[in-house]
Formats: C-alpha cells, structure tokens, sequence
C-alpha cells in the first residue's frame, strides 16, 4: 500500500515549525509519511529536541543560504536567502526521495508555511500538489490575500504598500472597519511588502490553505475562500513532543509552590524582539507588581545584540526566569493569574485553551 507522503517545508522560525510539527503528527496518526525540512543552522542548534521526536518523522537539513554570525531576526534578509539557495537543492532532495524504495515514496503533497509561498508554484511545475499552513488567524490572512485588490483599487502604494491616502476599509464583510494607516504591513519596510505581495501571488499554485483556527472563531474569514479549511485547535496530548526547543520543565515545580491564582506568566513567543528599553522597563515593572512571576527571556539569535541586560536595582526575587517553557502546561497551571503576551497566534490559541477560568 501507497502512503501519501508530505514534504513539509517551515519558514524557518519556532512560531511556523512548531504548527506544522503538530499538524506532521496529526498527518502521521493518519497513515502519512513525513518529510520535514529544517535548516542546517536549526538542526545545530536543535539536535538533542530533533533526537527526542521519535522516528515517525524524518527530518532532513539544507543550508538557509546564511552565515552563522547573521542575524536570523532580519526576515527579508532570510527570505531573500532561502529563496535563492533552496529551490535547486530541494529539486535534488526531491528526486532522490522520489527515486528511493523503488519510487513507492514518491513525494506527493508539499505543505509550507507563510513565507515560502514560492516552494508552492516550484512543487506546481512539477506536478505535486501543494498546501498552505497559514500560521496566524485565518483573518489575518485575509489582510494579506486582499494586497492585489488594495492595489488595483489604488488604497495602497504597489512599490511600498503605503496607504495613497487615510480612509477607512473593510476586508471582511461584518469585519470592522480598519483604518488604512493600520495594515499590518506598514511600519515593515518596502522590501517585506514586496516579498509579501509576491508571497501571496503564489497562494494560488496551493490547493489547499489550512489555518489553525475554527469555524466558530473565523467564520467570516474562513467562509470567504472555499480552500481555506480549518485544522485547530493544533493541541498536542501531554505526552507527545511537538516542540523545536529544550523547555525547562523545573518551573512547573516552581508553579506548584505558588498559591493558585496568584502568578504573572510573561512571554513574547520565539520572533518578537523585545529592545533593550523595553526589556529594561518590564523588568522594573515586574519587581514594582511584588507578585509571583514566570517570566520566559529567549536567548538571542544574533549574538552581537545583548537586549537582555537587567536594570540597576532589578531584584526579581519573587519570580522565575527561564529560557523556554511548555507553555501548554504552564497555561494550565492553577498558580497562573495573567498571561502577558506578544499576542501570536499559537499563543492566543494556546491561552484560549490553557487559561484556567476562577
């Protein structure tokens, strides 16, 4: 028997390859045979979490195109990269997956997240079908679908993505109203624009757009494109590994001396950057609540910018510090109050279905 067998390919941060990670598993319990792509720079420095996965999913390393000493938080500079260097090496992946076991391992979906929209139109020419895993809101990807429609009608720039004028739209209907100085995509520079138009142009190779969402929350976003099919909430059972990154499981010990109710959890996911000012004022303010806190600070990826450097007078004597955490657990947790968050999607997600109600 004929496994369909997926090549999954991540844009390669946390925030996409967890998702497709879990959504690889889902695809597993279900007969599928999985390829996930990770970047070399990523296999180094997640090998022992990648050991830890099982043997279910086969993963496999193809260089980003990138430096070591580059900042990998600069995603035009990353998705330039790995536009440039993949396509040859992953026609060459292909071939020899496809020419191993006596072709009865022929890749026969592509499934990529946001960012690699280009990976979609190269799977096309090949004749493998492709989807899309969208890893934000469902409405979120109705901002980006709606950039050709925004410049045909002349509201935005076609080389910037600059609003032509301040007015007020609406992308959905019974959306609300969203002023034009507000689109995401604003204060992200001319050369992430670009990327982005030309990302959500290749969109239409996919047959298949998959969001972690449900009906119930989007179902204004998710009605408006036949294609676009609701897969979440993606929550993995407590026994299954679905994380890239070593999570420090001693601050669950630590939640279960605190009284219920009672701590503050803080963190911003695996991309937001959080500058130094800011990083330097949070602290402060955690000190001055003088509650119980947890508080995530992610190593840096660029190791010529040190935003992590606490205040003068910062004591912190009320709280944990760890480098990353099982979020669904800690979420769940009695001792948790607050969740202070960047407000990711897998976040969200996850707050909406960890948070304890008292």
């Amino acid at each position: 028997m004929i496994h369909p067998h997926f090549l999954v390919i991540p844009y390669p941060i946390l925030g996409h390859m967890n998702p497709l990670l879990q959504f690889s598993q889902v695809l597993v319990n279900h007969g599928c045979k999985i390829t996930f792509l990770i970047t070399e720079f990523n296999q180094t420095r997640m090998k022992n979490e990648i050991e830890h996965l099982g043997t279910q999913i086969k993963f496999v390393a193809l260089p980003d195109g990138l430096d070591p000493e580059d900042d990998r938080t600069d995603q035009p500079k990353v998705i330039l990269s790995l536009r440039n260097t993949l396509p040859p090496k992953l026609h060459n992946l292909i071939q020899d997956i496809n020419a191993s076991d006596g072709h009865h391992s022929n890749i026969t979906c592509l499934l990529i997240s946001k960012n690699m929209g280009w990976a979609l139109e190269f799977g096309h020419k090949l004749g493998i079908k492709g989807a899309l895993m969208w890893p934000a809101s469902a409405t979120s990807f109705a901002s980006f679908h709606s950039i050709p429609t925004l410049i045909h009608h002349r509201i935005i720039d076609p080389q910037t993505g600059l609003p032509t004028r301040k007015q007020e739209i609406q992308l959905l209907p019974n959306s609300p109203m969203m002023d034009t100085e507000n689109l995401p995509w604003c204060s992200l520079g001319k050369n992430f624009f670009l990327h982005m138009l030309e990302d959500t142009e290749s969109l239409k190779f996919g047959e298949w757009w998959l969001c972690n969402t449900t009906c119930e929350l989007e179902p204004g976003a998710l009605g408006k494109w036949p294609r676009f099919l609701p897969i979440g909430p993606l929550m993995m059972s407590d026994t299954t590994k679905s994380s890239f990154w070593r999570e420090d499981t001693t601050c669950l010990d630590w939640l279960d001396q605190q009284p219920p109710q009672s701590v503050v959890y803080v963190s911003f996911g695996s991309l937001a950057i959080v500058e130094a000012n800011q990083f330097k004022e949070l602290a402060l303010g955690l000190d001055l609540l003088n509650k119980p806190f947890l508080w995530v600070v992610r190593p840096s990826n660029d190791s010529n910018k040190d935003n992590n450097a606490y205040p003068d007078g910062f004591i912190g004597s009320k709280g944990k510090i760890i480098g990353w955490g099982p979020q669904k657990k800690i979420l769940n947790h009695p001792a948790i109050a607050c969740f202070i968050t960047h407000c990711g999607w897998n976040s969200i997600i996850e707050g909406w279905s960890g948070i304890r109600q008292g």
